[in-house]
């Protein structure tokens, strides 16, 4: 049996890199490090606790909307339209009102997902696309983005609090299932892509931002990011060809 060390003294010093990258990623060698202070206050534009507390407690309020219409199991399309729509006017209010409070954005956009799921939302199939899906998820995209550049650090060696550290990793991993999904989309060749938030971007480039997003929100500590980037790391597709040329070489050393 062949193992990964013997393969590796066949491989080059950039396949060898690619294979580390894919099954042991936190020893990349351009992992980066993320800082998290506890003494940071939660939320770096809101600063005054008590409205912090607010709107908490308002975004708390949505949530609560949609886990009441969730514990009815299937619930009516109706009712579930409806949660929906008194959800989103909650976070839509606080947005309006608080522009730059990250975690309403973040929260809306995981509300547009609930409501429109990832696939057929970004892509969808030529000659068939419904408005509202796309709508909705352009939005969520608009949403993440800014969330992600409100919750940021100032640089990128600056520390961020605990709460804003959990918030950049659900940000990033939101953003990345979005992408991904729209790359898997395009797999069908019957469908496109119709929003303009990745207008001109085809699969791979899909591809490849999910599974950056999902490596970001890893960095942040979301578990399921840090599972996700490694199966949807694009140098995986790599590792087929390397692994084989690898034993091919091994094999042929042996027969000699």
């Amino acid at each position: 049996m062949v193992d990964v060390a013997t393969l590796a003294s066949n491989l080059s010093k950039a396949d060898s890199m690619v294979l580390a990258q894919v099954f042991d990623p936190e020893s990349a060698p351009t992992r980066a490090e993320v800082l998290i202070d506890p003494y940071l206050a939660a939320d770096r534009h809101i600063k005054d606790v008590e409205l912090r507390s607010k709107l908490r407690s308002q975004e708390r309020h949505a949530i609560m909307l949609i886990e009441d219409c969730e514990k009815t199991g299937t619930a009516h399309p109706d009712r579930r339209h409806a949660a929906y729509q008194q959800a989103l006017a909650i976070l839509d209010n606080i947005v309006l009102e608080q522009p730059d409070y990250a975690s309403a954005r973040n929260n809306r956009a995981q509300l547009r997902r609930w409501r429109y799921g990832d696939r057929n939302t970004l892509c969808q199939r030529r000659g068939g696309a419904v408005a509202d899906r796309g709508m909705a998820a352009s939005s969520s995209i608009n949403d993440l983005r800014e969330a992600i550049s409100l919750a940021s650090p100032p640089s990128p060696h600056d520390a961020v609090s605990p709460s804003q550290g959990r918030l950049l990793g659900q940000a990033y991993t939101q953003l990345a299932a979005l992408y991904y999904a729209a790359s898997k989309d395009l797999v069908d060749r019957d469908f496109e892509v119709v929003s303009e938030c990745v207008e001109g971007w085809d699969r791979e480039a899909l591809e490849e931002e999910g599974s950056r997003n999902f490596y970001l929100g890893g960095m942040y500590g979301n578990e399921v990011a840090k599972a996700l980037a490694v199966h949807t790391n694009p140098h995986a597709k790599l590792c087929g060809s390397i692994v084989k040329e690898a034993m091919r070489k091994e094999f042929a050393t042996a027969q000699v």
